[in-house]
């Protein structure tokens, strides 16, 4: 090895409860450079199949203060979790701010990003090393553990090449992926383009599908009125915008067009408004809706050949797209048909939300790639389901979630996750 195991030395070590899971927090002292990197341990490491591990250098930005401007937090959330679903496991907490750069220059390369570099040049423009990180007293955490081989949460190749070095074996590889927002992404990608961080890609044309709606505390997305409006709060409609802002293409159905009249645009946070697409089989869509009359970004309407011709071209003089679906004989449009229109470039990514006719449609073509919802305080026995019949008979064929979390925003609770691939799914 490299770097040999009295590198560190074990200080102390406690339980430690955490919302997932229980864990060993064990505290190392590295006798190169005096840092304390920490070992949270899950169930019994030492012996059996290499355990899952995640090396993880600290970021107080992302883990503490949840940085929209990285991915960190996000990571350490989901490593923790798929630790403690595993049932066994390792997350090595490396004290190396900001790839290494400590947490004053990091703020400084922030400032830098700001006035436009990316992540990269706004190091080198500092004179500082672009990562400056190593992974010696990580792995001598793991021989001191009995771990000799691991399979290694990551989508940075300098960690299973760097582990292999100091002995210890990389049985496989496990991506680890935290959704993008519109303040990350420029980040994200920079990453990946001059890092060679993996990132997660879509081989489909077709639109990468995310659903999103709220819902009351008992599971209704609007009253027996209609009236859905103001179900969620601030926070979480900053969220939506969010949402809304990283994908090319925003899709609702004509019953919410009717009932909330709504804008589609992005207006609480920063970022350019998608395309606007409105499912509406008859052409029942006013001509003085906002999403139609505002002029604030694009609109798509998504018919049948059910619809009036002339009622088309009224649709058409207010400067929307009518898209003309063939439809099935109870006259909805194909939404198949519908997904291979938005896959033209430019409309690559789909945030579907609004009523529950959109969010219970069976899958077709492939599943979503996100799940999202905001769910309120507030109870109303009565109204509209969320979600409703799917039609699924055993719990063995129930929708299935990876990645999934719940996290407080404001006074509402946010449930996020990724549908398995192989589930029947909503779409």
């Amino acid at each position: 090895m490299t770097d040999r195991p009295t590198r560190v030395q074990r200080l102390t070590e406690a339980a430690l409860p955490t919302r997932v899971g229980l864990f060993r927090a064990i505290v190392y002292g590295d006798l190169t450079n005096g840092s304390e990197p920490v070992a949270l341990v899950h169930g019994d490491v030492a012996s059996g199949p290499p355990p899952l591990v995640r090396l993880h250098s600290e970021c107080f930005t992302g883990d503490v203060l949840r940085s929209l401007r990285c991915d960190c937090g996000e990571q350490l959330d989901q490593a923790m979790a798929a630790i403690a679903s595993e049932g066994r496991g390792v997350l090595v907490y490396l004290r190396q701010e900001g790839r290494g750069i400590g947490l004053a220059n990091k703020i400084r390369a922030y400032a830098l990003q700001d006035g436009g570099l990316d992540t990269v040049d706004a190091n080198a423009a500092l004179g500082l090393p672009i990562d400056a990180r190593e992974y010696g007293a990580a792995a001598a955490v793991l021989v001191d553990l009995g771990v000799r081989s691991v399979r290694l949460m990551t989508n940075n190749p300098d960690k299973p090449a760097a582990l292999q070095e100091n002995g210890i074996t990389i049985s496989d590889l496990v991506p680890i992926t935290a959704l993008a927002n519109p303040v990350n992404l420029p980040y994200l990608e920079a990453k990946a383009r001059r890092l060679g961080h993996r990132i997660e890609t879509s081989g489909s044309a077709r639109p990468l599908v995310t659903v999103h709606y709220a819902q009351t505390l008992d599971g209704r997305l609007a009253t027996r009125t209609g009236d859905s409006q103001w179900i969620s709060g601030e926070e979480s409609l900053r969220l939506a915008h969010g949402l809304r802002a990283s994908h090319e293409a925003v899709a609702v159905g004509i019953g919410t067009v009717l009932a909330d009249d709504p804008r589609l645009t992005v207006r609480l946070v920063p970022g350019e408004s998608p395309v606007r697409v409105v499912v509406d089989s008859t052409l029942r869509v006013p001509l003085t809706a906002r999403l139609l009359s505002d002029g604030n970004a694009p609109t798509i309407v998504a018919t049948t050949n059910r619809a009036d011709p002339r009622r088309r071209r009224e649709v058409e003089a207010t400067g929307a797209e009518v898209v003309v679906l063939e439809g099935d004989p109870a006259g909805r449009g194909d939404r198949e048909q519908l997904r291979d229109t938005l896959g033209e470039p430019g409309n690559a990514t789909l945030l579907r939300g609004g009523g529950a006719r959109l969010i219970n449609g069976k899958r077709r073509g492939g599943p979503p790639r996100r799940v999202g919802g905001a769910i309120a305080t507030l109870l109303d026995r009565h109204g509209i389901e969320a979600v409703g019949e799917l039609d699924i008979r055993r719990l063995r064929d129930a929708l299935t979630f990876r990645r999934a979390r719940f996290t407080q925003l404001g006074a509402d609770v946010i449930f996020d996750g990724e549908l398995e691939p192989q589930a029947e799914s909503v779409a």
